[in-house]
């Protein structure tokens, strides 16, 4: 794979999970927090292999950029940063649970019209992204975005992790990969089958 500089923003599970795993792959990888200072955080960071620094460093720093903050946090966010991420490929993991549209690709659309939006890495639970292998096979992952160069780069990525990348269609079809945060809920809580739940898709 090739190398990738790549910021990820927030230090929650999923940011320092994916960061962790984009390292180990061999990618530079930069966490963007509005605390870069606190001890905790850098820590953490260092943890994972990244270095720590402000939101917007982190993005300027990088040529992909990985959101994992709150999902109610990106009204705010994208306005704030969308300057900065002008033709770097935009991966949106949040989930903005209640609200009309749980993606914010239309936000990074309108804050950064030249940029490449993608959603991936929203419908599954951490651990997956830890360790994606299920017995002989490992898990896939649901995502969106253009075709051409920079799917490459978000596929490259979401490989990172071991899991294998399943393209739905352009961002008109978000809401299908949107539609499986409610599934795997629905089979890993609400059923009691575990965090640990993936989906594998098959064909003949």
């Amino acid at each position: 794979m090739d190398t990738i500089r790549v910021a990820v923003i927030g230090t929650g599970i999923i940011g320092q999970t994916l960061a962790a795993r984009f390292v180990q792959a061999g990618h530079i990888v930069t966490m963007g927090t509005r605390n870069p200072q606190r001890d905790d955080l850098v820590e953490l960071a260092r943890r994972a292999g990244a270095s720590l620094t402000s939101i917007e460093d982190a993005i300027n720093s990088s040529e992909a950029v990985v959101w994992a903050i709150n999902g109610s946090a990106m009204a705010d966010a994208i306005p704030a940063y969308g300057q900065h991420l002008a033709g770097k490929v935009v991966i949106d993991a949040t989930n903005n649970i209640g609200a009309p549209s749980m993606n914010s690709l239309s936000l990074i659309t309108e804050h950064a019209p030249s940029a490449h939006a993608y959603r991936a890495f929203n419908s599954l639970g951490w651990e997956n992204f830890a360790n994606p292998r299920y017995g002989e096979l490992n898990g896939d992952l649901l995502y969106t975005g253009p075709a051409g160069p920079a799917q490459a780069v978000a596929e490259n990525l979401i490989e990172s992790t071991g899991l294998r990348p399943i393209r739905v269609g352009d961002n008109d079809k978000a809401k299908i990969v949107d539609d499986f945060v409610a599934l795997w809920f629905s089979l890993a809580i609400g059923q009691g089958m575990g965090r640990e739940l993936g989906f594998k898709i098959l064909t003949r």
